[in-house]
């Protein structure tokens, strides 16, 4: 469920807490999950994080000379704790995007899969109950060829997204703007909760195929994609089952959503009911009176 909101989140998070963090340790618990290999940990002990970056949907940690590449997929939290000596002690964790400042108490669980010690006696673990998740361990040679990052399109918040490419990617297929959106390598980031939300505020209908999108509603789609990308990441995300902040709170983008997960409801513009069906494989909403086939 995590997309590109959530994981720009948990970035943050872990920049405020673990830059210049020691690897002191590492614990792994689902090797199938956490794919390390005992030269892999004993390359990464003793590195510090120096950098948090996001791809699309893939959180990238840069260390002194390696990287971990961290994808969260459905259900994965990465989530950072004092060591259980230090605990009772800590301090509130200071987050930049939440209003919520509490030590974090979550115990490990047959879900944690791993866990990374640092010598400041803080904790990183990533867990997640699909297992779906992977975190990788890349040398630093390797990262920009990398099977999962090389293929990704543009940052939707970046200057790499541009009206122009944008509107060639859409002329190329008749794919229905729904399955397009959802398309990594047209825009990197873009799950189902926010193209949902994205077609919404610019009046489309989520079944029209991409290439009949005429210029100005093609613009107005340019404009919503990084509005409401933004407009989650200022609400910490959105928290409906497993995503949760780096502190073990929750995001409250839920609350100010405009269609997703609302089938059934009134529209907030016009009272229209909110349309729940499937396109692309996927449970879909719309309001049928604001999302004209343009």
């Amino acid at each position: 469920m995590p997309e590109l909101p959530e994981v720009e989140v948990v970035r943050m998070g872990l920049e405020a807490q673990l830059t210049d963090a020691r690897i002191a340790q590492i614990e792994i618990f689902t090797p199938k999950v956490v794919p390390l290999n005992p030269l892999q940990q004993a390359a990464l002990r003793g590195q510090r994080f120096r950098a948090f970056r996001r791809r699309g949907k893939y959180l990238i940690i840069d260390l002194e000379q390696d990287h971990l590449l961290i994808h969260l997929r459905m259900t994965g939290q990465v989530l950072i704790l004092p060591t259980q000596d230090a605990r009772s002690e800590a301090a509130p964790l200071p987050l930049p995007f939440t209003y919520y400042q509490r030590p974090l108490d979550n115990p490990f669980d047959k879900h944690t899969h791993t866990c990374f010690h640092f010598e400041n006696t803080m904790q990183m673990t990533y867990r997640d109950v699909r297992k779906f998740g992977r975190v990788e361990y890349v040398r630093h040679a390797d990262l920009q060829t990398h099977p999962s990052l090389s293929k990704l399109g543009p940052e939707p918040l970046s200057s790499d997204f541009t009206l122009r490419g944008f509107q060639q990617a859409l002329q190329k297929t008749q794919r229905s703007l729904k399955a397009v959106l959802l398309d990594q390598r047209i825009v990197a980031g873009l799950g189902n909760i926010y193209v949902d939300e994205a077609l919404f505020v610019a009046g489309i209908h989520p079944e029209t195929p991409a290439a009949s999108v005429p210029t100005p509603a093609v613009k107005k789609l340019f404009a919503a994609i990084p509005f409401v990308l933004q407009k989650g990441i200022d609400a910490g995300g959105t928290s409906l089952k497993d995503y949760l902040h780096p502190d073990g709170t929750r995001g409250s983008h839920q609350e100010h959503l405009f269609v997703y997960g609302r089938g059934g409801k009134g529209c907030q513009q016009c009272g229209s009911v909110i349309v729940k069906s499937v396109v692309a494989q996927r449970g879909t909403h719309h309001c049928p009176q604001c999302q004209g086939t343009f």
